[in-house]
């Protein structure tokens, strides 16, 4: 008798990676033990394709995945892109609060699933990803920290599973951003994955946070929760 296929653990989001080529480009969804395809797109505008680009990002930015990873073998691809944000969408780079997003260039083609999975074992990649991720991470920290050093701000966070549980399935208050620890996430493993995905039908924008970092361990002196309510 045939042994059941294992299912292979896709973990949690830190990143998405789009490869980009010419008017092409492949969206991919990484996670901390997996990539997963996302959507492929082409266009002969360059303004409309690179705008359809930015739509494809919409939905993870709105979830709080603001890691962008551009690997692009052509150094006129990325440098082409990243003016059309500047240019059209400044917003996701020049913004305020929890809405910034992070990029990062590598000059790498990740078209096809072969080229991903050749990429994501390099050195490189592993360094590039931190940087975003972390890159991003801080950004939303800072934010954290100015609504902890402004009293006026301490009833915009939440620090117990239960409140959060409470602002997320309930409509009288609006979460904005939740942070949580993976040691956190490993201790209440099924409250949290219910809470994640209710949160993300909401667009609520959620982040674990790394082991072993400067952010999780000051999340850590506050619970290993955080959920910052909108203003």
């Amino acid at each position: 008798m045939p042994m059941p296929r294992r299912r292979r653990r896709r973990g949690y989001p830190l990143a998405i990676l789009v490869g980009l080529e010419g008017s092409q480009a492949a969206l991919w969804s990484v996670f901390s033990e997996s990539v997963k395809p996302d959507e492929r797109l082409q266009g002969d505008d360059e303004y409309n394709f690179y705008e359809s680009v930015v739509d494809s990002l919409r939905p993870s930015i709105k979830q709080g995945i603001k890691s962008i990873l551009i690997a692009a073998p052509d150094e006129k691809d990325y440098q082409d892109f990243m003016n059309h944000i500047r240019r059209h969408q400044s917003w996701l780079i020049d913004g305020m609060g929890t809405n910034i997003i992070t990029l990062e260039h590598l000059p790498k083609p990740a078209m096809e699933p072969h080229q991903v999975r050749e990429l994501v074992r390099k050195r490189g990649f592993k360094r590039k990803l931190t940087e975003v991720y972390r890159g991003d991470i801080k950004q939303v920290m800072n934010v954290l920290e100015r609504h902890l050093n402004n009293p006026d701000d301490i009833e915009t966070l939440l620090f117990t599973l239960g409140e959060v549980e409470n602002a997320v399935y309930r409509d009288d208050r609006s979460p904005d951003y939740i942070l949580i620890t993976e040691d956190f996430r490993l201790k209440h493993r099924r409250r949290i994955n219910r809470l994640l995905q209710v949160a993300a039908n909401k667009d609520v924008k959620t982040r674990i946070i790394k082991s072993d970092t400067p952010e999780a361990t000051r999340i850590t002196q506050l619970g290993g929760l955080v959920c910052m309510l909108k203003g």
